[in-house]
């Protein structure tokens, strides 16, 4: 059984901090009404359902129904294509730093791929941040063998993306299993909205990339396919601020990398009623790894592709039925050196998966989605996975999945939405779980709802956690430890989403239980006898506010902060991992219909690790340094022999900071700064 979670209640119990939240909380809840119309409640039984859902945006990924964003069961970011331009950003993960609660790392990793760190609430004993969920189009691309996403390995470029939805918030009972803190859905246009021809060139200190993009339509088909080369070097090779003189701590990671990326989307009408869409993805290149003294590749070259196939029929009743099928394969081809000597470095992940989805009205105002999938995963990495005596240190590893879900949405009244889901899966590894939710959005008035919702999540363990399982319960080792088990989160929050002024907020409080957390790298939860003994309690605050100052100009602006708290045991360190405060701010401003620029300010406190670095003789602890940076962009619209031009100058890291994130060998590398010219034919 779990530890006792035995932290004194007076802990969770601070008037500063709940007088915080409460204060920030009341002047939300009682500033809609300064500005609600006279005779609102007498009216409000002769409203209709449109009332409330004009100029709302709609979501498509929080319950797998199509709803308006003040309707959907958990709150949602909405990144589209205008933010990603304006941010800048070089990587995808990089874009995340918009998201209120999300924490991002550049290049954090320094094993298996020199790669970010994307992060949600905290939370983060890995470099995989492994319990958050991440979606393509609805298609997983979250790694069996670590967890978590490799991004830099991803078969797509910036500039096939419409648009990102984040969940912020537990989503299993809508994805399931290691949906855990949030989901990621990445969704990328059409086929028939990138007709013609257009490149890209971006050349820049330590980075360069070209871009070829061409789509048409024929008939009923519509296809895209897009190109790309990128080469980065990574950050700089010394690290400017070290923390010690040791030698390990003055010297960065090695993480130069090549991608060859390569993507091709079908969407074809079949008829009034079928729809079939196909994509195929590729992603390629080698790869540094590895950091001083520890763990280098000799050669290493990652190779990663896809294939989708998604039929859509659509029904007389407006409802829809589908059916999913995709097939991932990941590959690392690697030679690695260390104290050993030369190491078999390589790695394959396949995945193959299967889904159908049904959503139709089974009653007068109510609409259910329900539908079912199944999932075979297979890892080979003999030289992560191998521990101990190497007694598993060959064969593949097999993973299986199957799945039902179900969300009813039901609209009690026009002012009234309820949301009742759950999902119920099977996997070879922790058996069988049920996650529900259920939540409620109430509109107070047409331009402000609220939300209160409450639901369950969980985590199953990784390959590399149910191998280390396996060592740990070993005949020489502690055979008596039980199975390991998924992680498990109750999750509450109560939700504001309207219009103040011409300001569009989004708020909420929320308050996370987290049990049974895995640990299976240190022996001290061997010893305890349960490597499922850990426990943390997290609540906080999230703010988002979009609004245009002026016809040419807007604002995005997101704000988190909070406190988790764990006893900590074995060692593993839960408590302050989530920073007490995150800003960041998004301006962007047309001045002419030739000049566009923006400009992006971060700010994070100072964040609380796990022991991955400490070192008390060389004085350093778990706490990574807070860190502001600044972004801009600024960019030219001409003609170029007829054709629409672009020329974009991009910096990031304006103010040339040198700055720490995740560990005190991970120094954000200086100003950055590159040309984009864009043209379409």
């Amino acid at each position: 059984m779990p530890t006792v979670f035995s932290m004194p209640d007076a802990v969770f119990s601070r008037r500063v901090s709940s007088l915080k939240y409460r204060r920030l909380f009341a002047v939300l809840l009682f500033a809609p009404y300064l500005n609600a119309q006279a005779g609102f409640v007498e009216e409000s039984a002769e409203r209709g359902e449109s009332l409330f859902l004009d100029d709302i945006p709609v979501v498509l990924s929080a319950s797998r129904l199509s709803q308006p964003i003040n309707e959907a069961p958990a709150a949602v970011t909405v990144i589209d294509k205008q933010m990603i331009k304006d941010s800048g950003a070089w990587d995808l993960s990089e874009i995340f730093r918009l998201v209120p609660g999300m924490y991002v790392a550049y290049h954090a990793d320094p094993y298996f791929s020199a790669d970010s760190t994307v992060a949600y609430h905290g939370m983060v004993t890995t470099t995989t941040s492994d319990r958050m969920q991440v979606l393509i189009d609805g298609r997983s691309v979250y790694s069996g063998l670590f967890g978590g996403v490799n991004w830099s390995d991803l078969p797509i470029v910036l500039a096939d993306i419409e648009r990102i939805e984040v969940i912020r918030g537990p989503d299993s009972a809508s994805y399931g299993a290691n949906s855990y803190l949030g989901v990621i859905n990445i969704i990328t246009l059409h086929a028939a909205e990138s007709r013609g021809a257009s490149v890209s060139f971006s050349y820049g200190n330590s980075r360069s990339e070209a871009v070829f993009r061409y789509g048409a339509k024929s008939g009923d088909l519509s296809y895209r396919m897009t190109a790309s080369i990128r080469k980065d070097e990574g950050e700089n090779a010394l690290i400017q601020h070290p923390t010690s003189q040791d030698k390990f701590w003055t010297l960065n990671k090695y993480d130069n990398k090549t991608m060859q990326i390569f993507n091709l989307r079908t969407d074809y009408q079949i008829n009034a009623s079928d729809t079939l869409e196909f994509q195929f993805g590729y992603n390629g290149g080698p790869r540094e790894v590895g950091e001083y003294d520890n763990v280098a590749a000799v050669t290493r070259r990652a190779e990663n592709h896809f294939e989708m196939l998604y039929w859509r029929r659509a029904l007389e009743s407006g409802g829809e039925l589908s059916v999913k099928a995709f097939h991932t394969q990941e590959r690392v081809n690697a030679r690695l050196i260390d104290s050993d000597g030369i190491s078999d470095g390589d790695a394959r992940f396949s995945r193959f998966d299967l889904e159908a989805q049904h959503t139709f009205s089974p009653f007068k105002n109510t609409r259910l989605v329900w539908g079912g999938s199944v999932r075979y995963d297979n890892t080979y990495a003999p030289y992560y996975l191998g521990v101990g005596d190497n007694q598993y240190l060959y064969g593949d590893f097999p993973y299986h999945l199957q799945r039902l879900f179900g969300n009813l949405e039901w609209r009690v009244r026009p002012d009234l939405v309820l949301n009742a889901g759950a999902m119920a899966e099977h996997n070879t590894y922790t058996g069988s779980d049920v996650t529900p939710r259920i939540a409620l959005n109430w509109h107070a008035t047409p331009d402000h709802t609220f939300r209160i919702s409450h639901s369950r999540a969980t985590r199953s363990p990784s390959v590399y956690e149910k191998i280390y399982e396996g060592y740990w319960r070993g005949a020489d080792m502690y055979p008596s430890l039980p199975p390991l088990q998924t992680e498990r989160v109750k999750s509450t929050e109560i939700g504001y989403m309207g219009k103040i002024a011409k300001a569009d907020v989004d708020f909420r409080i929320f308050y996370d239980d987290y049990n049974e957390l895995i640990d299976v790298r240190k022996e001290k939860s061997a010893i305890s006898g349960d490597l499922n003994a850990g426990r943390a309690l997290m609540r906080g605050y999230e703010l988002q506010v979009k609004a245009p100052l002026g016809d040419a100009t807007r604002i995005i602006y997101g704000l988190s902060g909070g406190t988790v708290k764990s006893d900590n045991i074995n060692g593993v360190i839960y408590s302050d991992s989530l920073p007490k405060y995150s800003h960041s701010l998004l301006i962007s401003h047309k001045f002419n219909e030739q000049w566009q620029g923006s400009l992006v300010a971060y700010q994070v406190a100072k964040t609380k690790f796990n022991a991955t670095d400490f070192n008390p003789v060389m004085n350093r602890g778990y706490y990574v340094d807070g860190n502001r940076r600044f972004d801009g962009r600024l960019a030219y619209q001409f003609k170029m022999a007829g054709n629409q031009a672009e020329l974009a100058l991009i910096v990031q890291n304006i103010a040339n900071a040198h700055y720490f994130e995740y560990r005190h060998d991970n120094e954000f590398p200086g100003r950055l700064t590159r040309l984009k010219l864009k043209v379409d034919f």
